[in-house]
């Protein structure tokens, strides 16, 4: 429920608005007392001691409450339970006995270091635990090591969604330390300054907690929406930027072996945006994702050599090697930082290292960023999730945060299907797909492939017609699935296929769906038109598909019945639908292009949009009526 800065700061580098008339959240548990303290001193090193109690309402709260985990970096901090028992109903307290614990330690091989993660976890298993008792864990850890030394960030905060009946956030720091702290619907208590020490208190109450409700909570939080506290040192994110800088980018000044490495890399090739093309490629491809969480290494790259023998790294440490391999080849590129996950979207005012968990790459040569971490995405592309989230560069002294441009030029999913199908009075079928898909759709397409066993891939028509009750065979084929063709930012499908009993009933109804085809296309707009009214803004993307069906009818079947053709063209949506009868049976064609850019949408546009892909769904849900002779 709550998250601790220590552990957050970690994870970071390694890898909500209340409703004018709430609904009230069924509870299941309650947080009785909920109370942390942080006691920083000035070389911004923190002892937090956590102390809870959970009020156990109904069975379904009563597994995830019997036991609790406390981790922490074994290298930089110390951790000691202080507390921990089972209230009963009736008052009885059952101590947690020693032999209720349990430590998982991650360490090296014969007195050796670790090499992915120094976290150690103490498990709490809480005795006789049954509804209407109180789960209570108090517990306190030492940071031995600051992350940044002399610099202090937190972040804190409460759930809106959970039932909290007393919280307190409790502060000190030496009375000389500049701390900034910022609050959200927290009640802040009166500042107060004692044998040199500042305390900072604040309060949460919300004992009647509202239940999630699609339409005002879906979408992007921003960091003042839920309860929240910030407070750090730092004076503005491009001081948190170079702090870390200060420590990865003496590790990307390329040396001989990533100069070797670059050239063999590149070979003959001269163009620079191919160059850093295939650097890009490589990177993604031969450095294997290993975390690095041990100590300070949370937020400290490896040695490159480390990197290059081991073929594997995490985010900074592929960011440092790209940025070295681009170096040596004289192609200008810059790490920066960004929070990479959930529904961040901002950063808050008062800079805390904690709003950023990932590290990747900027090309200025060509405007463009990059992310090595992402191993199915083509060069010139992103993960769709990244577009439009702020971004720290750490070679920028002033204007250090942007944002990542919506993507408008280029469609970040594209789609073409070709269908034949030959329908007979019997009801068996016969037909092929063929199917292209253009930019990162291609790539996740093609890896869901590459994933699948040799043996699905040729049950795979099978199984494709076994979902809807059908009995099926065929053949599949596909693009390259090699390892080195992963990045491609084109792949297609063929698929032919023979069905017994496409047509299951002397008539009947057809729905002209594509047999397979990507989640992102034309499909997608059947979800939408459930009249819903969103106050958020939401993470969006544009495709553009285009699909064409050619049904030839044998002897005995016909068609009774089409729909109806179909042509919209809004600030949101262009859409055709051609529906005619020809000499063989059928003709459909349709396209439709999502104008949406890739990137954050407004409450407003996402409205907008729906209403217009909700006309959209309706046309593309109508079928195809069909009779066959007796």
């Amino acid at each position: 429920m709550k998250r601790a800065f220590f552990l957050l700061a970690f994870t970071l580098f390694c890898g909500w608005a209340s409703a004018e008339e709430p609904v009230a959240a069924q509870v299941d548990a309650r947080y009785a007392d909920v109370d942390t303290e942080y006691d920083i001193d000035a070389e911004g090193r923190a002892t937090t001691t956590y102390g809870y109690g959970v009020r156990i309402l109904h069975d379904r709260a009563l597994e995830a409450q019997k036991t609790r985990a406390v981790s922490y970096s074994r290298s930089i901090q110390a951790a000691e339970i202080l507390e921990a028992y089972t209230q009963k109903a009736n008052g009885q307290r059952v101590i947690v006995p020693r032999d209720n614990y349990q430590t998982t330690t991650r360490g090296g091989y014969d007195q050796g270091h670790p090499f992915f993660s120094d976290i150690e976890r103490i498990t709490v298993v809480f005795p006789d635990v049954e509804v209407g008792d109180t789960v209570y864990l108090r517990y306190r850890i030492r940071n031995t090591e600051a992350i940044f030394p002399g610099a202090v960030s937190l972040q804190d905060g409460f759930n809106l969604f959970s039932a909290i009946e007393n919280g307190t956030i409790t502060l000190r720091a030496p009375q000389g330390l500049a701390l900034t702290t910022e609050a959200h619907q927290l009640e802040a208590l009166p500042v107060r300054a004692e044998n040199g020490v500042v305390t900072w208190q604040w309060r949460y109450q919300n004992s009647q907690p509202r239940a999630w409700d699609e339409e005002q909570d879906q979408g992007i939080w921003r960091s003042g929406d839920s309860p929240s506290l910030y407070v750090s040192t730092f004076k503005n994110y491009a001081e948190i930027a170079q702090a870390y800088a200060a420590r990865a980018l003496p590790k990307a000044v390329p040396d001989e072996r990533v100069r070797a490495q670059a050239a063999q890399i590149v070979g003959a090739e001269k163009d620079p945006r191919e160059q850093a093309r295939r650097i890009y490629e490589w990177v993604s491809t031969q450095i294997s994702y290993a975390g690095n969480c041990i100590g300070v290494g949370a937020v400290t790259p490896r040695d490159l050599g480390v990197v290059l023998e081991n073929r594997m790294g995490d985010c900074k440490d592929k960011a440092t090697l790209l940025q070295a391999l681009l170096a040596a080849q004289d192609i200008a590129s810059e790490q920066v930082l960004i929070n990479a996950g959930g529904s961040q979207y901002d950063l808050p005012q008062t800079p805390v290292v904690e709003a950023i968990n990932h590290v990747m790459n900027y090309l200025p040569q060509w405007n463009l960023y990059v992310d090595a971490t992402a191993e199915t995405i083509p060069f010139g592309y992103l993960p769709q999730s990244l577009y439009g989230r702020p971004v720290i560069h750490t070679g920028a002294a002033e204007n250090a945060v942007r944002a990542i441009p919506a993507e408008r030029e280029k469609t970040l999913f594209e789609e073409s299907i070709h269908t034949t199908l030959k329908l007979a009075a019997d009801g068996s079928a016969s037909g092929s797909v063929r199917a292209r898909l253009n930019g990162a759709a291609a790539a996740h397409w093609r890896a869901s492939f590459m994933e699948m066993k040799a043996e699905g891939r040729e049950k795979f028509v099978e199984a494709l017609f076994r979902r809807g009750g059908m009995r099926a065979s065929g053949t599949l084929e596909t693009s390259d699935l090699a390892p080195e063709s992963r990045l491609s930012d084109v792949f297609e499908v063929n698929i032919h296929f023979q069905v017994g009993n496409l047509l299951t009933a002397r008539s009947g109804a057809l729905t002209l769906f594509p047999f397979y085809s990507y989640a992102g296309g034309l499909i997608r707009i059947t979800a939408v038109g459930d009249g819903k009214t969103y106050q958020r803004d939401f993470p969006c993307t544009g495709p553009k598909a285009r699909e064409v069906f050619e049904i030839t009818l044998e002897p005995g079947v016909e068609l009774i019945h089409l729909p109806e053709s179909m042509t919209l063209d809004t600030p949101y949506l262009a859409f055709k639908n051609q529906v005619r009868r020809n000499r063989k049976g059928l003709y459909v064609e349709r396209s439709l292009h999502d104008k949406t850019p890739t990137g954050v949408c407004s409450a407003a546009y996402v409205n907008a949009w729906e209403k217009d892909a909700a006309r959209v769904a309706e046309n593309l849900k109508q079928q195809a009526l069909y009779k066959r002779a007796p």
